[in-house]
């Protein structure tokens, strides 16, 4: 892999591309470095024949019409390559360019990640694009991440081959939300965060009831119509409750999806009510519920899961209300092997714990939770007493204060004594502070 290099450096990649130097098999041109237009036309025209190069970044830079007729015609004879990313932010706006790069990429039989985020890309831009995503039958990954897209394309056959799609940060509304929402028949990754969704986003996960190629949805911060909403940290509950009981209900049958991120939608703990009674059916091994409005309640519901033998599930609920009772209830549990409850509202711990002897947990972050000696040493007690058996790594980075680190640093080691195999990470924040 190359990154950069020396004054000389575009005169070796061509040299090293024009011989097809087996070594050279991945080139990442880093935008700061200049390229004039003709160090582009050298380094396209020997990638036309080249047969070792996989990858080629070189976004940052602008490209102009000579540069990109090089490029395209590497395009129609190179069937090598197979990662992707040329072009600046304003690449969107020069639609003879974009019209000369897919004449190349509709007939490319190699390419197999494309990567246009941040290219200023509209939905007039997508629309030239169009004709060469419907042609191209090789290219499984498209990135089209933080650009101006309201909708995705009409033609059902435009998205027919892409197997992982990121749309996030783009202006995809409700009305876009449920247009894609018919589209999801061949992907099986798709991110459409920091998207305005609203309504929209219940109607995509209401989708997923009949869907059965997609395995990683990520939908985040899609309740809010833009940044500067007070609730844009957590989300608004009125799109995404819906949306988390339209997943609910849809888990009951699609046997597919394994990995769910929901980050800043506003979920409250009642939209959580109906989830237990399809989460531990379903194949979900991730679910991400950072920054929402779950509370206690929710943590018990969902520790009430009715779960498949086997099934284990990776839970983060970060940033969210969740106190010592929803603490306990999750960690009571058999089909939880990672628990998330960084910065809750985990302290103020009963002299008296559960003995947690049944618990499947074997990573745990409760991290920043201002957890407090005596609730320390009511965690290490349970623990000493080989409650949550399965722990390996306990995270609570964020909660020892400055005076109180000698006592930390005296019982985290009587614990590491008694478990020997017990990675603790309690020191992280401070030392990161320093």
């Amino acid at each position: 892999m190359v990154w950069g290099g020396n004054d000389n450096a575009v005169e070796k990649w061509v040299k090293q591309l024009t011989e097809d130097d087996p070594n050279l098999t991945s080139l990442h041109i880093l935008s700061m470095r200049r390229l004039s237009q003709d160090d582009l036309k050298s380094i396209f025209s020997a990638l036309t024949h080249n047969t070792h190069l996989k990858v080629l970044y070189c976004s940052g830079h602008a490209i102009e019409q000579e540069a990109m007729d090089q490029l395209s015609e590497a395009l129609t004879l190179n069937d090598t390559l197979e990662t992707l990313n040329i072009g600046n932010s304003d690449l969107g706006q020069y639609g003879d360019l974009l019209r000369i790069f897919a004449e190349g990429l509709a007939v490319n039989e190699g390419l197999l990640h494309l990567d246009f985020e941040n290219k200023g890309i509209d939905d007039t831009a997508l629309s030239v694009l169009a004709p060469a995503l419907i042609k191209n039958t090789t290219l499984r990954s498209l990135n089209l991440a933080r650009n101006a897209i309201t909708r995705i394309l009409d033609e059902p056959s435009s998205l027919e081959h892409i197997q992982s799609l990121n749309m996030s940060g783009n202006k995809i509304d409700a009305e876009g939300a449920r247009h894609l929402a018919t589209r999801l028949t061949h992907l099986e990754e798709l991110d459409v965060s920091n998207n305005p969704l609203m309504e929209g986003a219940s109607a995509m996960t209401a989708a997923l009831a009949n869907n059965t190629r997609l395995q990683s949805l990520k939908m985040m911060g899609v309740t809010t119509l833009d940044e500067g909403e007070e609730q844009e940290e957590t989300g608004d509950a009125t799109h995404g409750n819906p949306l988390m009981q339209h997943l609910a209900q849809s888990l009951k049958t699609n046997t597919t999806l394994k990995r769910v991120w929901l980050d800043r939608n506003g979920i409250e703990s009642q939209a959580l009510e109906t989830l237990n009674q399809s989460l531990g059916h379903s194949s979900v091994t991730e679910l991400r519920l950072r920054n929402n409005k779950v509370d206690n309640q929710g943590a018990t519901w969902l520790a009430q899961t009715t779960h498949d033998a086997g099934r284990r599930i990776h839970l983060d609920l970060g940033s969210n209300a969740i106190g010592y009772e929803g603490f306990g209830a999750l960690l009571d549990t058999s089909f939880i092997h990672h628990l998330g409850l960084f910065n809750n509202k985990i302290n103020g711990l009963p002299e008296l714990l559960p003995e947690l002897k049944k618990s499947g947990v074997e990573s745990l972050d409760i991290g920043c939770n201002e957890i407090t000696l005596d609730d320390l040493e009511a965690i290490v007690t349970v623990l000493v007493q080989d409650g949550v058996p399965h722990l390996r790594l306990l995270e609570m980075g964020g909660n020892a204060k400055e005076e109180e680190m000698e006592v930390w640093e005296a019982t985290i080691t009587r614990l590491q004594e008694k478990r020997e195999a017990l990675e603790v990470a309690w020191k992280r924040f401070i030392q990161e502070q320093q």
